[in-house]
């Protein structure tokens, strides 16, 4: 059923998508990549993030993100009396919206920067024998740069590079993007 209403919600989307930039259009995209963990035993790890936009004039738009970074991690670590290879994971969210400017806009190509503000949250989890959880709860910010293509009918693709601060730590991160845009 989940299924369903997920194909039914992405042809509702498809019917409502327009071919070329303007004001007054809403743009929708998934991105995913490669997430960098400076505090972490495992360095690598990845995001997932859902981003809108809706421009009101050539130039400016208003920007919303829906981030979600992943990182699993091992460190040696000693647990009753032996070196062993113990979990460090985190798992960190964002919801934040802000102003954005199109540093380029060539019609079907774009450059834009944007500015996020927020409320993050997530857990960092550290096994020992005294096993630590953080909280990531709080302020949150992140800052994209991004370039894009439309290809044809409305879709985009792209790739995008940023920073995201929650919990109180930054993690860079670089990700390709798919989209679409919206009539309103």
């Amino acid at each position: 059923m989940k299924i369903k209403l997920l194909l039914l919600f992405g042809l509702f989307l498809w019917a409502g998508a327009k071919g070329s930039a303007q004001t007054g259009y809403a743009h929708v995209e998934l991105q995913g990549g490669y997430e960098l963990f400076p505090s972490m035993s495992n360095k690598s790890g990845f995001c997932l993030n859902l981003g809108a936009r809706y421009a009101f004039s050539e130039k400016f738009f208003i920007a919303s993100l829906l981030h979600c970074g992943i990182n699993n991690g091992t460190y040696e670590g000693v647990y009753a009396g032996e070196t062993i290879s113990l979990k460090h994971t985190l798992r960190e969210y964002m919801l934040g919206a802000g102003p954005g400017i199109y540093l380029y806009n060539g019609g079907n190509k774009w450059i834009y920067a944007d500015v996020l503000f927020g409320y993050g949250f997530g857990e960092e989890l550290k096994a020992s024998e005294n096993s630590t959880s953080k909280s990531l709860n709080g302020f949150a910010a992140a800052v994209q740069l991004g370039i894009e293509r439309q290809i044809n009918n409305g879709l985009i693709i792209g790739v995008n590079t940023g920073a995201h601060l929650i919990g109180g730590k930054v993690s860079p991160s670089l990700c390709l993007k798919a989209g679409m845009f919206l009539n309103l």
